[in-house]
């Protein structure tokens, strides 16, 4: 079984007087069930850089949640980390998976500016497939459901989209170079899960 590194959302949890990493518990059965394991990681760059230094991985998954810093979020903690690992996962050439806000992070390290969009949140939508090293995968999609309100219609040259929706908005993502994917429906949420879903992910990790 792989690890693998699974990055947090951020919660201010007013009430308590707390700022909590949270991540749906059903990530854990989602990963498992396909030979990965997750092991979670704090929004602490100090933490991280331990964790590096001290730990092997065989990749990086970038989970949803928290708008970008730059587009108005308050989990610039969060940002900092993700862009730690995607610096060291590039450098050692280790896989990286982004599911939807976990896409977005790899759009803009990579330099594709995102916009606030409609019609994407809570909504399904049919996919236009290109071609990708998961087409065949993504051509057995029926639909997907997506929440997220910032998006992008275009990509920059060593980014490669691999799927829009029918309205133009960029779905799924690849490196040119690197084993990076990302794309911005959540199948994790599906019950049962996706097998479909989950053979996108494991063969972005080899398996």
């Amino acid at each position: 079984m792989r690890r693998i590194l699974v990055t947090q959302r951020i919660d201010d949890v007013v009430d308590y007087g707390e700022r909590r990493d949270a991540i749906d518990q059903r990530w854990t059965d989602y990963l498992l069930q396909i030979d990965l394991f997750p092991v979670f990681v704090s929004n602490n760059i100090r933490f991280v850089k331990c964790l590096l230094d001290y730990e092997e991985f065989s990749g990086v998954l970038f989970t949803g949640g928290n708008t970008l810093q730059k587009y108005g979020g308050n989990a610039q903690e969060r940002d900092a980390v993700e862009e730690t690992l995607l610096g060291w996962a590039l450098q050692h050439e280790k896989p990286i998976v982004g599911i939807c806000r976990g896409m977005q992070i790899i759009q803009d390290y990579f330099g594709v500016s995102l916009g606030k969009i409609e019609n994407h949140i809570g909504t399904c939508h049919r996919l236009q497939v290109y071609q990708g090293l998961v087409s065949e995968e993504l051509l057995q999609l029926d639909s997907v459901t997506v929440y997220h309100e910032y998006g992008a219609r275009n990509s920059v040259p060593d980014l490669n989209i691999v799927a829009k929706s029918e309205d133009g908005i960029v779905m799924a993502i690849e490196h040119e170079k690197y084993p990076v994917y990302g794309h911005m429906w959540h199948g994790e949420r599906n019950q049962p899960f996706n097998p479909i879903d989950q053979r996108i992910i494991s063969k972005y990790y080899g398996l």
